[in-house]
């Protein structure tokens, strides 16, 4: 009888709302539906500020998972003190194994309908996981991932941080614009089944994964889904002279890239081959020619 009259009370409190917002209020007596997952190797200095920002989440139906990949600076000090919240899980593997190993390894141990990923040196805005839930429940279940813009920030001496830009994102209209299209997509909120229903990350390709995961996992995405864009700012990415994309691995991404983007193509029927390009110092296909049959 009490959870009837639970039950009643919510209806009667939100008879007026919008459907999804009457859902979301009730939603937030149930069990998380969105694991964001922190994978980080040796980011102790900055993940601090990614953590506090899940914290300060408007949506309360999240549990983190930070999977690291075996740091070796003082990262598991930092999270501790984190770990007496019950929604708070840190999984430490023994050998550094690339970012693609570390987040199937989160994968496996995932159990919620979405899957967040944030990078240990960024971090959300309070409203990215209400923005991207309600984004992909009022999408069709062939929408894999929700985005949005994001802030770009320099880390600077003594532990501050500069505003440089705000990056906005079109919306991407199928897999081959997603092939022309330049920039990564932040925040990644991906839907858990459709991660799973294209086998994860892979290892077997160049560096064994651990450039350009990002692109990977959303080119294999993007030949069975849909993507989703949310036209708000989501997400805040830090430069630092750490960030693993520097300048020096320029040549290993571009050999990843290559081989990631030709395998795509050939994926989807080998219909296009790409015409590749250096952009800003990345590879990145410039257009895509037709095959002649």
């Amino acid at each position: 009888m009490a959870g009837n009259e639970d039950g009643n009370k919510y209806q009667n409190e939100t008879t007026n709302e919008d459907p999804v917002e009457k859902e979301l209020t009730v939603m937030k007596h149930r069990n998380p539906l969105i694991t964001v997952v922190i994978p980080t190797y040796n980011r102790a200095k900055y993940i601090r500020r990614g953590i506090e920002s899940v914290l300060r989440q408007t949506c309360k139906r999240w549990k983190m998972l930070i999977v690291d990949d075996g740091s070796k600076d003082g990262t598991k000090k930092v999270i501790s003190r984190y770990l007496s919240d019950p929604r708070i899980r840190y999984v430490r593997l023994k050998k550094n194994r690339g970012v693609c190993f570390t987040l199937n390894h989160a994968l496996k141990l995932v159990d919620t309908k979405y899957f967040s990923q944030l990078d240990a040196d960024d971090w959300y805005e309070p409203n990215t996981l209400e923005t991207c839930l309600k984004k992909m429940k009022r999408s069709s279940r062939r929408v894999a991932v929700v985005y949005g813009h994001e802030r770009v920030w320099k880390a600077k001496r003594g532990g501050k941080i500069k505003y440089l830009e705000t990056k906005k994102k079109r919306s991407i209209r199928g897999k081959y614009d997603f092939i022309k299209f330049h920039p990564m997509i932040y925040p990644r909120f991906y839907r858990t089944k459709a991660l799973r229903a294209v086998g994860g990350w892979s290892r077997k390709v160049p560096q064994r994964g651990r450039f350009a995961e990002d692109r990977q996992i959303l080119l294999k995405l993007a030949g069975r889904y849909k993507f989703k864009a949310t036209h708000k700012s989501l997400y805040n990415r830090l430069n630092h002279s750490n960030n693993i994309s520097r300048s020096k691995n320029r040549h290993k991404y571009a050999n990843v890239t290559r081989y990631l983007y030709n395998r795509a193509l050939k994926r989807w029927g080998n219909v296009y081959k790409a015409k590749f390009v250096w952009v800003n110092g990345r590879l990145k296909v410039g257009k895509l020619i037709k095959r002649k049959r």
